[in-house]
C-alpha cells in the first residue's frame, strides 16, 4: 500500500495535471485466441488499474470512460472504402490472426474504436495546460494506415486525433514519438507529405521503407540491452524535439521492447523501460509541452507491469520498479465470487441455528414469507460469503468479536441485514442494510428494450460507534460515527450478487453528494442529464479534498455564477453488470444528452462561497 503522502499527492495529479482513460470494452476476449501471440493479455488495462487501485494511488472515480469514437471521425484519416472493409470478418481476421470463423466482428470493431476515442479525448484534454499529461490505457495503433490495417490496428488512434484536433483548430507541430519495438507503419505513410507532424522512432524491426517529410527512424540490433538503448536516446530524442519545437507530443510507449517478449528481440529490464519512460515525458516538460501516452505493443507477463510502474511514477515522482501486486478487490471479489458454491450460499445454517424469527421475521404480516435474501442467500450463506470475501476478519481487526448476523427475508420490498458484535463487553451496531430487487423501464436506445433489472440499495450504513472523529477519520455530512472502512468491499460483493442473480446493475439514490462517489469510475446516473450536471459540479470540486466539497455542497455554499446555491438532485445511480446496460451508457441515445447538460453547466459557471441571493 502507498503511504498517505503519495496516495495525497496521485489524488491530487488525477485532478489536475494526469488524465486517464480505460473503458471494459477496450478488453476484446477473442484475441486471447489469436495464433499470431500464444496466451496475448487482453485484460492488462483491468491489471493496471487493479494493481493501482490496490495501492491507494487511484479511486475507481478518476478513470476517464473513453467514448466511442464515431464513424465520421474515423474517416478524417481513413478511406470510406477502407472502412467498409473493416466490417469483414475474413478482413479482421487478417489482422488480428484469426480465421473468419472465429471472428466476432462487433467486439473487436468496438474495442478499437473505445481505444481511439480515449486517445482524441487524451489529447484535447491535454491542450488545456501544458503539464499535462493524458494517458490511455489502450491504443497505439500504429500499424493502421488510411487503407490498410495490419499487425492488431484497425484504426490509427493518433492520426485520428491529429486530424480532429486540425479540424478543432489546434496548428502547432507535433511529434509523434514511438518506442514500440516495430516501426509505425502507420503513422509514417500517414503523414508522409505533412511536415507538421514529426515522427521519432527507435525500433527492431521494420515495416515500411517510407521516407516521411519530417522523420527520424533509428534501427537498433537484436539483443539491444538497457544501455545502448538509452544511450541513442538520449542521444538523438533531445535534438530532434529542439528542431521541431512541438505543441504537443504523442507518445507510444510500447513494452515489447522487454527481454522475453514474445513478438520483440531487445532485451531491455523493466527498470530500462521505467528511465526511458521518465525521460520522454521530461523532455516534453522542458519544452513546456503536453504529452499523450499510449500503450501500444508488449506481449510479456511483465508488460502490464511496466506501464504500472509508469503511472506510478507520473503520480508520485518516484522511479522505482514496483514488486510483485497483491490482487486489487476488484480482482479478488471477482475469483471469489466464480469460487463460491451456490449451493453453499443457498444451504441452510448447521452449526448457526435459525431462529423462527429469521425464519418468519414479522409474525403479524402475512403467512407465507420468503426463507432467504433475494430468494437466493441463505443466512448461512451470507455468513460464509462475508468469511470468503474477508469482511468479516476486517471488522475482527478493529477489535470486535461475537459477530452476529441477522437477517429479514420476508418483506420483498425490504430485505434486511444487520450485523453486530462487542467490544470491551458492550454490543454495537455495526452493518444495517436495506436491498431489494426493483425493476425500471428502459430508457429510449437500450437494446433490447427490456425493463431493467437492478439490486437496489434502499440504505446502508457502516459505522463504528467505538471511535470518534478525527484529522484521519473526517465527520461526512450525516454521519453519527466514523465508517468501518469496508464501504470498497461492500459495494464489491453486493455488485457480484447482481451478477450472480443476471440484474443489469446494482443501484442506490445517493441523498448527498459525496455518496454518488461509492460507485466511482465506473457508476452512472441513469438519467444522463443529471449525469452530465453531475460531472460539472465533480469539475468544479475537484480542487478540493472530497470531504470539504461534501460539506460545502451540504452548506449550500456552491452556487451557479449568478448567485444560486445548487441544489443537489437525488436521483438513481447504476453500476453497470450486463452488457446491454454497457452498451447503453456508451451509446450516443446516453453519451449526447450527458455532453449537451454537462456544456450547459459549464457555460453557467460553478463559483465557490459567492455572495449568494437571498
Amino acid at each position: 500500500m502507498a503511504t498517505w503522502r503519495q496516495r495525497r499527492k496521485a489524488h491530487r495529479r488525477l485532478r489536475d495535471d494526469v488524465g486517464l482513460w480505460y473503458h471494459p470494452q477496450y478488453k476484446a476476449e477473442a484475441l486471447a485466441e489469436t495464433a499470431r501471440v500464444p496466451g496475448i493479455e487482453v485484460a492488462r488495462g483491468e491489471k493496471i488499474l487493479g494493481f493501482l487501485g490496490a495501492e491507494g494511488l487511484l479511486r475507481p472515480n478518476h478513470v476517464r470512460p473513453a467514448p466511442l469514437i464515431a464513424l465520421a471521425d474515423l474517416a478524417r484519416a481513413h478511406a470510406d472504402t477502407y472502412l467498409d472493409k473493416t466490417a469483414r470478418p475474413e478482413y479482421l481476421g487478417r489482422i488480428f490472426g484469426l480465421e473468419a470463423h472465429d471472428i466476432d466482428v462487433d467486439p473487436l470493431l468496438i474495442a478499437q474504436r473505445r481505444q481511439v476515442g480515449g486517445t482524441v479525448e487524451a489529447a484535447r484534454w491535454v491542450l488545456g495546460d501544458h503539464r499535462r499529461v493524458g494517458f490511455n490505457i489502450g491504443g497505439g495503433f500504429h500499424h493502421a494506415e488510411p487503407e490498410a490495417g495490419a499487425g492488431f490496428c484497425v484504426y490509427n488512434d493518433i492520426a485520428v486525433a491529429i486530424a480532429a484536433l486540425r479540424a478543432d483548430g489546434f496548428d502547432a507541430p507535433i511529434a509523434i514519438v514511438d518506442l514500440d519495438y516495430h516501426q509505425g507503419n502507420g503513422n509514417i505513410v500517414t503523414f508522409e507529405d505533412d511536415a507538421t507532424v514529426f515522427t521519432y522512432s527507435i525500433h527492431g524491426s521494420v515495416w515500411s521503407h517510407v521516407e516521411a517529410a519530417a522523420d527520424k527512424q533509428f534501427l537498433l540490433p537484436s539483443d539491444t540491452d538497457d544501455e545502448a538503448y538509452l544511450t541513442e536516446l538520449r542521444d538523438t530524442l533531445p535534438a530532434s524535439l529542439d528542431a521541431i519545437d512541438p505543441g504537443l507530443i504523442f507518445y507510444i510507449a510500447g513494452n515489447d521492447v522487454l527481454k522475453g517478449d514474445r513478438l520483440g528481440e531487445f532485451m531491455l529490464s523493466r527498470e530500462g523501460v521505467l528511465e526511458r519512460d521518465c525521460f520522454v515525458i521530461e523532455e516534453a516538460r522542458k519544452h513546456a509541452c503536453p504529452a499523450v501516452v499510449t500503450l501500444g505493443g508488449g506481449y510479456s507477463d511483465d508488460a502490464w507491469r511496466s506501464s504500472t510502474d509508469f503511472i506510478r511514477w507520473l503520480l508520485t515522482d518516484e522511479a522505482q520498479v514496483s514488486g510483485e501486486p497483491r490482487k486489487s478487490v476488484y480482482e479478488q471479489y471477482a475469483q471469489i465470487a466464480q469460487e463460491l458454491d451456490p449451493q453453499e450460499l443457498q444451504r441452510p445454517s448447521g452449526e448457526w441455528l435459525l431462529t423462527e424469527a429469521d425464519l418468519m421475521g414479522d409474525l403479524a404480516g402475512p403467512r407465507y414469507k420468503s426463507t432467504r435474501m433475494l430468494d437466493y442467500y441463505s443466512r448461512h450463506g451470507l455468513e460464509f460469503a462475508l468469511e470468503k470475501y474477508g469482511v468479516a476478519d476486517e471488522v475482527r481487526s478493529l477489535g470486535f468479536t461475537d459477530l452476529e448476523l441477522a437477517v429479514n427475508p420476508s418483506d420483498p420490498e425490504r430485505q434486511h441485514l444487520t450485523v453486530r458484535a462487542k467490544k470491551d463487553g458492550e454490543e454495537h451496531l455495526l452493518v444495517d442494510q436495506v436491498i431489494r430487487r426493483v425493476t425500471r423501464p428502459a430508457p429510449e436506445g437500450l437494446e433490447p428494450p427490456d425493463d431493467i433489472r437492478l439490486l437496489y440499495i434502499e440504505w446502508m450504513l457502516l459505522q463504528n460507534p467505538t471511535e470518534a472523529f478525527s484529522l484521519r477519520h473526517p465527520q461526512w455530512p450525516g454521519q453519527d460515527h466514523p465508517g468501518l472502512g469496508i464501504g470498497e468491499k461492500a459495494m464489491h460483493m453486493l455488485f457480484q450478487a447482481a451478477q450472480r442473480l443476471a440484474l443489469d446493475g446494482l443501484a442506490h439514490h445517493p441523498s448527498r453528494y459525496h455518496i454518488a462517489f461509492i460507485g466511482g469510475g465506473q457508476s452512472f446516473f441513469l438519467d444522463p442529464k443529471i449525469q452530465g450536471r453531475f460531472e460539472a459540479i465533480r469539475e468544479a470540486l475537484a480542487p478540493l479534498d472530497l470531504s470539504v466539497a461534501a460539506w460545502k455542497m451540504e452548506r449550500a455554499e456552491v452556487c451557479w455564477s449568478d448567485g444560486e446555491a445548487i441544489e443537489w438532485i437525488p436521483e438513481d445511480i447504476v453500476i453497470p453488470a450486463s452488457e446491454r446496460l454497457f452498451a447503453y451508457i456508451g451509446s450516443v441515445h446516453y453519451q449526447q444528452p450527458r455532453a449537451e447538460a454537462l456544456e450547459r453547466a459549464r457555460e453557467r459557471g460553478i463559483v465557490l462561497e459567492p455572495t449568494r441571493k437571498t
